[in-house]
């Protein structure tokens, strides 16, 4: 018979629940219920419906892999048919229960009942059950007890799936046999440089043959492989049919020609942004970086270092400035030696002809910054939006 999954009722699995939280609960499997009746088996069940016998001679053990393994008997002179069971624990509680349509089995007046049960339960907590007599139980084999085995036939050993039944060295000889035949039969090849193919009935030695010192050098043979060794005269005789008096001649924008006799280095030098800018070099090639000088002529703040070291700076100060105040502007760089010339005017965002303040430069213009006075010719509209200033130094 396949293996039964019994419904574990809600009172069983209480007292499961109850005994893994550390309380005293007795898990015996005491007794076995039989019924004739055909019923659902459901988790709700507290008693078995139809129950005509109860049987206590029960024995049984946890095999392994949530299956327990029950053997009971029934020796008394009685007829009757079963459909169902239950098992109860010492306490009463109906644990578990399992029913089937069709008749389970039949006993007759004359015969004793000794029905043995490998059962599936759907829980992780069977190894807690305990039963009553053991002393008659005879439990399948498992990989954690020793019972009752059933032995592998040829096909279900060469299919490789069953994983309850026992293979014999008889089974495992012809499997391996089988498996022997076919991988043996089985040939390497072998293509190109490589010979000494063949079937696996004997080692097989491949082999890939080097070429001579000789042989490379003639540069004929296409069976052969070279080697570190094979290539030395190969290129000691390419490094003789250069002359080390051959020379690497240089022309335009190009530097560094020079015999073989030493490694030679070949450059192209590359232009300052002040040669750039000078647009007078014609020995230096532009990169990028050459155009980085100029990239600053379209900041708002910005500045650019003239051939000779003179120093032009721009500053675009934007702000309300009303009722004539005074101004210090700060330049993007302090110039190293000081401040030679400075130039402002003001700013006005929109056109207005109420708007005729102007700018002055108070004193002489800072290495870093200077001082900037706001007028106003008259009480109305009194304001600027801004300076404008220019300044060079060196």
């Amino acid at each position: 018979m396949s293996k039964l999954v019994l419904v574990i009722t809600q009172a069983g699995q209480a007292r499961f629940a109850a005994a893994q939280l550390g309380d005293t609960i007795d898990l015996q499997v005491a007794r076995v219920g039989l019924t004739d009746r055909a019923f659902v088996a459901a988790p709700t069940l507290t008693g078995l419906p139809g129950e005509f016998r109860s049987v206590e001679t029960v024995s049984g053990a946890v095999v392994g892999d949530n299956i327990v393994h029950m053997i009971v008997r029934d020796a008394e002179p009685l007829a009757y048919t079963v459909r169902g069971f239950g098992l109860f624990l010492a306490d009463g509680t109906l644990l578990a229960a399992y029913c089937h349509d069709a008749p389970l089995f039949e006993k007759s007046t004359a015969s004793e009942m000794h029905l043995a049960l490998d059962i599936a339960f759907p829980v992780g907590q069977v190894a807690a059950l305990t039963f009553g007599d053991t002393n008659f139980l005879n439990p399948p084999a498992t990989t954690e007890i020793k019972g009752v085995a059933e032995l592998a036939t040829q096909a279900e050993v060469d299919a490789g799936t069953d994983a309850a039944r026992i293979v014999t060295p008889r089974t495992l000889a012809q499997r391996l046999s089988a498996l022997t035949t076919s991988i043996f039969g089985r040939k390497v090849a072998t293509a190109g440089l490589a010979t000494g193919g063949g079937d696996l009935s004997a080692d097989r030695t491949i082999t890939v043959t080097a070429a001579s010192a000789a042989e490379a050098d003639a540069g004929a043979l296409a069976t052969k492989a070279l080697t570190p060794a094979s290539l030395v005269n190969v290129l000691a005789s390419i490094a003789a049919r250069v002359p080390l008096t051959r020379r690497i001649n240089t022309s335009g924008l190009v530097l560094g020609g020079a015999t073989l006799a030493t490694d030679p280095t070949i450059s192209v030098p590359a232009a300052t942004a002040e040669q750039l800018l000078a647009a007078a070099a014609s020995n230096v090639a532009l990169t990028p970086q050459s155009f980085g000088g100029l990239a600053k002529l379209f900041d708002a703040n910005g500045y650019y270092t003239l051939p000779g070291g003179l120093i032009v700076q721009w500053v675009s100060y934007r702000a309300l400035l009303a009722d004539e105040p005074a101004v210090t502007l700060t330049y993007p760089i302090a110039f190293p030696n000081g401040c030679l010339f400075a130039l402002t005017c003001p700013y006005i965002s929109a056109s207005s002809q109420a708007r005729d303040g102007w700018t002055q430069i108070v004193g002489n213009p800072g290495p870093a910054s200077c001082l900037i006075q706001v007028q106003a010719d008259d009480q109305n509209d009194r304001r600027i939006d801004g300076i404008n200033l220019l300044v060079i130094g060196r």
